[in-house]
């Protein structure tokens, strides 16, 4: 994992607040988004994390933890917000779409690799392939045509008023996200890094190779690639419906 320098100090002070405030009770610490992924825009992006603990915090400790969130945004503002999740062990070992994605679309910062231990555990697990790629598939179809009708998705938090951003959080979530899970549908999958979809995306959907082209220069500079979201939207519309019918007839590629 690399953390931008621009994030490096509110990452490490968000980790430092956590473990003295909550001392033993903190088990572990995860990063997802942009900043977990070290592509985050200064004054654009968000911190994500997940934080675990022992036992269910108590009111005192849900106070605590909005005032440290409004005193970490004054201090650093080039975080555009900050999200900081609590679970307990237990609430994990019942939720296995939170490991799944704690698993599969986080990092590790601090503590112990819980997820990885709950896993070893006789329980319920989800694994990346077609069958969590169809459950989800009625939410992403509702989420991609609100996107279309100009509003705001389910999937992907506040959308940024300038159209350049916006293009590119919908590039995160329908090309890359979307697409790792058609990837999973195909047993191709193998992170949520930009790079390993985009390339796995390239390899086996060359019909769509311009659409990948755009996306990766989207995220990359959105400012220069000069897309505007809702022409983006229109533009990646075709293969985000097909990997939606790839994933619901469960058609493979040779």
């Amino acid at each position: 994992m690399i953390i931008q320098e621009e994030f490096r100090a509110l990452v490490e002070e968000t980790v430092s607040m956590c473990r003295e405030y909550f001392g033993r009770k903190l088990i572990a610490v995860y990063l997802h988004g942009s900043i977990n992924y070290g592509d985050a825009i200064p004054g654009v992006s968000d911190l994500d994390c997940c934080v675990v603990l022992g036992e269910i915090p108590c009111p005192e400790d849900k106070e605590w933890l909005c005032k440290s969130i409004d005193k970490l945004q004054k201090r650093f503002p080039a975080a555009e917000g900050i999200h900081i999740t609590t679970y307990t062990v237990d609430n994990l070992r019942a939720d296995k779409w939170t490991r799944f994605m704690l698993k599969y679309n986080a990092s590790l910062y601090a503590g112990i690799d819980i997820v990885e231990m709950l896993d070893s555990e006789s329980i319920d697990k989800l694994y990346p392939d077609l069958q969590i790629a169809r459950a989800r598939l009625g939410f992403a179809r509702k989420c991609f045509e609100d996107a279309l009708n100009g509003k705001q998705p389910a999937c992907t938090g506040e959308i940024p008023q300038n159209t350049y951003y916006a293009a590119r959080k919908f590039a995160r979530y329908f090309v890359v996200i979307e697409g790792a899970y058609w990837l999973m549908s195909q047993n191709k999958f193998k992170s949520f890094a930009k790079e390993d979809v985009l390339s796995g995306l390239k390899e086996n959907c060359r019909q769509f190779e311009d659409i990948f082209e755009l996306t990766d220069s989207i995220l990359r500079d959105p400012v220069d690639a000069g897309i505007g979201h809702v022409t983006y939207l229109k533009r990646i519309e075709p293969f985000v419906e097909w990997i939606f019918e790839s994933i619901s007839t469960g058609d493979a590629i040779a």
